[in-house]
């Protein structure tokens, strides 16, 4: 899989041979050994996945035999495997098929190290686009993870210019992808490296997004990764140029839409890497444009695609729970905004009267932040009486209130009265891409940074005195009020 995890595990993920092709493929194997597990090489010269064989029994809360090894990347190997205790009369006891994969490592990484990073992540999610975890075992012999098994392939197996895909396919796969992705970054996880190897096919015309072994948390250093992650083809610019402070939400959705557009275009992009777009002539996307490879999709289709292609991560949506509501409107038929009005604002403010207020700020904090490079492009002016949102509405955006009064009111009462310079207002629905639960008008002027989820995670991660002011605000809040605004 190149750089990253096992995701060639998922590019091969079909029905187990018949035991006597096991034992052809298991003769021809250099990597294979006895049934016990038995290294036929000292230990320490290779990775434990790759001297595991078919017929070896593992052990973990139960018991597994190795079956067949459907794939193998650099951290390790996946293999079909039969629970053998698939019988015993307990409601816990994991389906007689399962995946197992056995983490090895690189040179210098520990395998069980990577182990935990990857159950971590799997463990704080469940959701049906991402494959369940049964049991998992760090000590003996081998590191390993037993999951859910699916025999279908993965989307690599498919993808191909001779095959023509239909849009309904495409819509398909981005609301499967962004829905597993919606429920990872909820877990403040970073999937990292979303290819079409790594989604597999569910059986029934849906998608499931595998292989963490590369995940991160959501705001990261260069220390915390082992190795500059993704694959080429589908990796976004910021990873491509090694730019770790830049790593966000955004980068992993650049995934979805290289793996999306590879999809409706059939190239792998990783075998067509001359298509990749780095922005030294002043490009504004990735990729070409779909229609250029394949007709006929709609516009929709393509604007969605290509809005998570942009080079800039600024210019990409801020969101995972933003794009998919975007697809699932267009699905439906419903409308749906995703810019909104106090969105469209941003960067439309005159800069003398930035200027004049940021030198009014009396927070010291609020002023160092507010004269920070580039800020700027966040501020947005309110006149009295203008929503800056509505109870109801599907809204993306957090506001860091500046100078001025916000009346927050519920099915036409007021709630409360808010006018502290840097209060937080909105990011319970921005972080979770939920409904607003209240109304935010101006009363007089107002002034406030309008920030989408991914700059509002990074802004509080880069500043934990205002992380921890977040924090202490939302729980006055809700001391107080009944749900949240």
């Amino acid at each position: 899989m190149g750089t990253s995890g096992v995701t060639s595990a998922s590019e091969s993920w079909t029905e187990p041979a018949a035991p006597e092709e096991l034992a052809e493929v298991r003769s021809r194997s250099q990597l294979d050994s006895p049934a016990t597990g038995t290294p036929s090489e000292p230990p320490g010269e290779r990775a434990d996945s790759e001297v595991a064989a078919f017929g070896t029994e593992l052990h973990g809360r139960f018991r597994y035999r190795l079956m067949k090894r459907m794939g193998k990347g650099g951290f390790g190997s996946v293999f079909f495997a039969r629970c053998l205790d698939a019988d015993a009369w307990r409601d816990d006891v994991p389906p007689e098929r399962v995946a197992v994969k056995i983490v090895g490592a690189p040179q210098r990484q520990n395998p069980v190290n990577l182990l935990k990073r990857e159950l971590s992540a799997l463990l704080a999610m469940q959701h049906d686009r991402i494959p369940r975890v049964y049991d998992w075992s760090v000590a003996g012999d081998y590191a390993f993870v037993v999951m859910e098994y699916f025999p279908s392939g993965s989307l690599k197996d498919v993808i191909s210019p001779l095959r023509v895909v239909g849009e309904e396919a495409v819509w398909r796969l981005l609301a499967d992808l962004l829905s597993a992705l919606s429920a990872a970054h909820k877990a403040s996880i970073l999937h990292l490296d979303i290819k079409p190897a790594n989604v597999l096919l569910d059986g029934n015309g849906g998608y499931v997004l595998t292989d963490f072994g590369v995940s991160q948390a959501s705001r990261m250093n260069r220390g915390m990764l082992p190795m500059s992650v993704g694959t080429p083809g589908y990796r976004a610019p910021e990873q491509r140029d090694g730019e770790f402070s830049k790593y966000d939400l955004r980068t992993d959705l650049w995934g979805v839409g290289a793996t999306a557009y590879s999809m409706a275009t059939g190239f792998n992009l990783a075998e067509h890497q001359h298509l990749i777009r780095d922005g030294s002539e002043a490009e504004s996307f990735g990729l070409p444009p779909i229609s250029e490879s394949r007709m006929p999709f709609s516009n929709e289709l393509e604007d969605v695609v290509m809005s998570m292609l942009q080079i800039d991560p600024d210019k990409r949506p801020g969101s995972v729970d933003e794009v998919l509501a975007r697809v699932q409107a267009i699905v439906s038929g419903s409308g749906f905004e995703a810019d909104t009005t106090a969105a469209r604002r941003r960067s439309k403010v005159d800069d003398a009267e930035v200027e004049e207020l940021i030198e009014g700020l009396v927070d010291p904090l609020m002023l160092s932040i507010c004269r920070g490079r580039g800020f700027d492009r966040y501020f947005v002016k309110f006149e009295d009486g203008e929503p800056l949102c509505s109870e109801g509405e599907q809204s993306y955006y957090a506001f860091l209130l500046l100078r001025g009064t916000v009346q927050v009111s519920r099915a036409g009462l007021e709630i409360a009265l808010l006018s502290r310079e840097g209060t937080f207002l909105g990011e319970v629905a921005a972080l979770t891409g939920l409904e607003r639960t209240a109304t935010m008008t101006a009363l007089g002027t107002v002034w406030v940074c309008v920030l989408n989820a991914a700059e509002l995670e990074r802004f509080v991660t880069s500043n934990p005195a205002i992380g921890l002011r977040v924090i202490r605000d939302m729980a006055r809040r809700l001391s107080r009020i009944p749900g949240d605004i």
